[in-house]
């Protein structure tokens, strides 16, 4: 008789659960770090206390706005949910994960995905719930509109401010903070910066070389953290405000971009209030300090000390990629070889894919080839500086002349340095090597188009060569 005997296989414990929480605050205030501490630690409690989770932290982000996911926790969280280090994430609301519906369903299909589980709190929804996502897209909306409503009004009560002459928050170097603008005092330590700045601009200095002496000085300790020092002292430079007049709306955030400011461009209303503030700068001073930096922009490179510049520099221009040439140097690598110049543009020299369709070009090539068209036996720096204003490249052979009088021409030009240095000595040279190479092979019976060169025929052809070329060069003032 078979005897049947069930075999029950031997309990095993389930996996632990790894848990993790997120919490947020949007505002910064006396009293918002203890809810912050609070939610911290009660979910810390939470969790560690909960029979089969284990502990994977709790991510809080403060003072930062739930309609971006731009959030440092936030980001940090979803990251260790893709390692795998993350089974399920508690959080109090909605609103605390996300304000925005589109980045709320994004980031919990992803976490879904991945096997992690959502569950909020409030809501007393979880996203591995069989009707989750469409409670919490309906949810959501209710929280964007929610989120949408209060910037409304916000923008109400600046937009309001403004028209009052009260700005929305100041703070300015060389100024005390002041939340409308309407209480500002003069820092004196700073404002002697200030005008520091704007007396040596016009010495003329660069921004650059005064961020280096305040920083050497040490009279702006923070701008040695600066990354671009440089472009401190230029808002400084820039700013209207140090002759006291304050431009209120400059910046606005667009429908549907909460958060994200954006220059207004003449969307809203912009409002100058005169004689808001305690004045630095005299107005004829900035308006000088104005003129010399558009001065500066339209020299380019030129007015940059620092960098090697010819009359030519900031006046070759790629007409497609709308950049200026530069002039680069080819140092020889034999002795041999010679050290060349010639101007490339911008786009292509920083190995940028372009479809300017541009070569490089010979600097004395286009010396010559501008020289023939001002009429003028050789290039003249003094000339080229008066009579012209720029130079547009078009592809490889096309070039508009724009002169400082207003006219232009067009003319098609490509360089050809190697036909101009095959000179009448250099191709009787050529000549004689030729001939000599055919002799030899009638002489050896072999065929000449394969015959060795005599060496001395070879010497004398490279001999005059070299000669033609330094002579050449000479001429042209190459080195």
């Amino acid at each position: 008789m078979v005897r049947m005997e069930r075999i029950t296989a031997p309990p095993q414990s389930a996996r632990a659960k790894t848990v993790a929480a997120y919490a947020r605050i949007s505002m910064e205030t006396d009293r918002t770090p203890k809810s912050l501490s609070a939610q911290i630690s009660r979910y810390s409690d939470l969790i560690q206390s909960t029979p089969g989770w284990e502990y994977a932290g709790v991510y809080a982000d403060s003072g930062i706005s739930g309609t971006t996911t731009n959030r440092p926790q936030f980001q940090a969280m979803l990251a260790a949910a893709r390692s795998g280090q993350i089974d399920l994430i508690l959080t109090k609301s909605i609103s605390r994960f996300a304000r925005n519906t589109v980045d709320l369903l994004e980031t919990i299909r992803e976490l879904k995905t991945l096997g992690v589980e959502v569950r909020f709190e409030k809501e007393n929804i979880s996203t591995f719930s069989a009707d989750g996502e469409l409670v919490l897209t309906l949810l959501a909306s209710f929280a964007q509109a929610e989120s949408e409503q209060i910037s409304q009004n916000v923008k109400w009560r600046v937009r309001k401010g403004f028209e009052q002459g009260k700005a929305n928050g100041f703070h300015l170097y060389g100024y005390t903070d002041s939340p409308d603008a309407t209480d500002v005092e003069i820092v004196e330590d700073e404002a002697e910066v200030v005008r520091w700045i704007f007396a040596h601009y016009m010495l003329p200095t660069s921004c650059e070389a005064m961020a280096a002496q305040l920083i050497t000085d040490g009279r702006v300790p923070h701008l040695a953290d600066n990354q671009a020092p440089g472009e401190w002292v230029r808002h400084i430079l820039k700013n209207p405000s140090y002759t006291g007049d304050l431009l209120l709306g400059q910046w606005s955030t667009p429908e549907g971009k909460l958060g994200r400011a954006v220059r207004n461009t003449g969307e809203h209303p912009m409002y100058l209030v005169e004689g808001a503030l305690p004045a630095i700068i005299d107005h004829d001073t900035f308006a000088a300090v104005q003129v010399e930096i558009a001065r500066r922009r339209d020299l380019g490179a030129r007015a940059n000390w620092s960098i090697d510049t010819v009359a030519m520099t900031s006046k070759i221009k790629c007409a497609a990629c709308g950049c200026s040439f530069v002039r680069n140097r080819r140092n020889p690598k034999t002795q041999n070889q010679i050290t060349t110049e010639h101007w490339i543009c911008t786009e292509r020299k920083k190995g940028r894919t372009t479809g300017c369709g541009t070569s490089e070009i010979s600097d004395t090539a286009l010396k010559a080839f501008i020289a023939s068209v001002l009429g003028i036996d050789e290039f003249d720096d003094d000339v080229f500086t008066e009579r012209i204003d720029h130079i547009d490249v078009a592809g490889k052979d096309h070039y508009t002349f724009h002169y400082t009088d207003g006219t232009t021409s067009s003319h098609t030009w490509r360089p050809n340095l190697k036909k101009s240095s095959w000179t009448p000595a250099k191709k009787a040279a050529w000549a004689e090597l030729v001939k000599a190479r055919w002799e030899y092979a009638r002489a050896h019976g072999l065929d000449g188009r394969s015959a060795p060169t005599p060496p001395e025929a070879l010497a004398k052809y490279r001999a005059v060569a070299k000669a033609e070329g330094e002579r050449l060069r000479a001429e042209r003032g190459e080195r």
